[in-house]
């Protein structure tokens, strides 16, 4: 279930999925899904308003769910699993609608994820609560495709979008579609290079580290054959970045490695390592035959897997690495040009949930202002670092608050991040220690293993005569939109896997091996915030650091999620 409510800065704007309330008292009382639903076919209620003028009490998302459950009785359909946008527009491509995304997805594997119910469409008071955007009417009807039912009504009306003969998206698509041509010759010289990858060959450029460069005397192309001396010290890098390890963890590594003779590894233009150099090593495909050309894998067009190239690359028997382990480290990869045009999950959901802004400074975005502004509030604006010059220098870094309405509060970055470190790091110790890391498979990973046999398939029949492609070509396309839409998917599900396993298995040592964004997100998963309070009066500004005007909150609901006994969260002199 999803719930981006914050308790702490109430807003109209939310989005959220439960449980129907009819069904989780019977849940309550010890009964089955299957007994509540007596035949019924289980569907969503899907319910959004874009502008809640009733000061956030979301009366009208409660309205559409009463209604909807009441018109899908009509139809021997049951709602049991409720979603909800208040708030929200759904005419903006920009606007992310997380419940309406989340609603797609667990109609598309037929099931809400985390509960197990089954869910075999939706229904809404109006069709333009669920869609107005073109994607956003695909998106419905493919999951009601992948689904197999094809169940969605709106208000009293039941909607056939399964056998749609695209009467209803003809209207949605814009006039525009047509504007965007490129001239022949990009074109040609585009197709040419697609040619080559989907064939397989050896990509130009200088030499990668871990293979040899080019020999006409022995017609070797570049990048061809692995350099036997390299290629051991990639594998290793590739290896310890899969065990968790910091890009400044595997770039002293290497620096510190020699080879048999005693010399330093260095890189293919003979230099030594740097943290970029080591993360454009190992997140290029490459290694394991892969290739992105237009920001897409090279897959190969009968299978649907990655083509694999001409070269020599990563032995999974013999080398332990493949490409599910290439897609595992990408999936914690922030950095854009490292995806190489690929679409980069981080960036994807940069207005997202809550994700920790990466700054310079460990505890910047945590820190909220305790002082009362100008308006008679408490600011609760966040503090952010910054760096001490002229004459202040010499005190160091600081955290302060910019907010218009408030005189701020300032602290000097040495000492709150030391105190609040360790209070982090006891915190840690006290609750996380001896956790095993739990990776929960993902859902659609035979779904979309049939629909890539399926696309074979179908192509096959056209190969042999058995079909015609004019005939196929619309399901061929659907096919292609579902197959990304899974893979984008799974992508997902191995990043949250990893964010939800950050701090299993827990010790001090991994601490150290973490990243800056990385302790970030572990600092964000324990702690809410924590108000920083103005220094009394009578106190001078340069008076010693006192811990007792940081109030520090924790996120007690993480940790009840994370272990299977419940203990009450430290108080500052419990871990100080």
């Amino acid at each position: 279930m999803i719930d981006t409510r914050n308790p702490a800065r109430p807003s109209k704007t939310f989005s959220r999925s439960y449980v129907a309330p009819e069904l989780q008292a019977h849940l309550a009382q010890g009964g089955s899904v299957e007994e509540w639903l007596g035949g019924r076919t289980p569907i969503a209620s899907m319910a959004r308003i874009s502008a809640d003028r009733l000061k956030g009490d979301a009366i009208g998302v409660s309205r559409q769910h009463k209604n909807n459950a009441r018109n899908a009785a009509l139809h021997g359909c049951a709602v049991v699993v409720c979603y909800e946008d208040n708030n929200i527009t759904a005419a903006k491509r920009e606007v992310v609608r997380p419940a309406f995304l989340q609603m797609i997805k667990d109609i598309t594997h037929g099931h809400e994820e985390e509960t197990g119910i089954p869910l075999k469409g939706c229904v809404a008071v109006e069709r333009e609560r669920v869609y107005r955007l073109p994607r956003d009417f695909v998106a419905l009807q493919d999951a009601l495709v992948l689904n197999g039912t094809g169940t969605f009504i709106e208000d009293k009306t039941p909607l056939n979008l399964v056998d749609d003969d695209g009467t209803i998206i003809a209207g949605l698509v814009t006039s525009g579609t047509g504007e965007a041509e490129v001239r022949k010759v990009r074109k040609r010289t585009k197709r040419n290079a697609k040619d080559r990858a989907e064939e397989g060959g050896v990509p130009g450029g200088p030499r990668r580290f871990g293979w040899l460069g080019a020999d006409k005397r022995e017609g070797r192309l570049n990048n061809e054959i692995k350099n036997p001396n390299e290629w051991s010290h990639l594998i290793k890098m590739i290896k310890k970045r899969q065990d968790g390890r910091s890009w400044r963890h595997i770039t002293g590594w290497i620096n510190r490695e020699k080879d048999e003779n005693g010399n330093p590894i260095l890189t293919a233009r003979g230099g030594k390592w740097s943290e970029q150099g080591v993360k454009g090593a190992v997140t290029n495909p490459a290694w394991w035959g892969g290739r992105i050309l237009d920001g897409e894998l090279v897959k190969d067009p009968d299978t649907g897997k990655p083509k694999l190239g001409k070269w020599e690359y990563a032995d999974s028997e013999a080398d332990k690495v493949d490409y599910e382990t290439w897609k595992q480290i990408m999936a914690d990869v922030r950095a854009n040009r490292l995806h190489r045009g690929m679409a980069n999950p981080h960036t994807a959901k940069a207005t997202e949930g809550e994700d920790t802004r990466v700054g310079k400074y460990l505890f910047s975005g945590i820190l909220r202002c305790g002082r009362i502004n100008d308006l008679d509030e408490v600011c609760y604006s966040k503090l952010t670092g910054n760096k001490a010059t002229g004459k202040n220098a010499k005190y160091g870094d600081y955290y302060r608050c910019g907010d218009a309405n408030c005189k701020g509060v300032g602290r000097r970055v040495a000492p709150v991040d030391a105190y609040l470190e360790e209070l982090v790091l006891s915190y840690l110790d006290k609750h996380f220690s001896g956790t095993k890391p739990k990776i929960t498979p993902w859902r659609g990973k035979k779904k979309l293993s049939e629909l890539v046999s399926q696309r074979k398939k179908i192509k096959d029949s056209v190969v042999k005569g058995e079909s015609d492609w004019d005939d196929v070509h619309d399901m061929i396309t659907r096919l292609n939109r579902n197959i990304k839409t899974l893979e984008e998917e799974e992508l997902d599900h191995l990043r949250t896997e990893a964010k939800r396993n950050l701090l299993r298995g827990w010790s001090r040592n991994k601490w150290h091996q973490m990243e800056l964004d990385e302790k970030k997100e572990a600092i964000a998963q324990v702690l809410t915030s924590s108000v920083v309070l103005p220094v009394p009066e009578g106190r001078g500004d340069k008076a010693p650091f006192d811990p007792n005007l940081l109030q520090v909150s924790w996120r007690k609901e993480k940790h009840a999620k994370t272990q299977s006994r419940d203990q009450e969260s430290p108080s500052n002199s419990d871990v100080a």
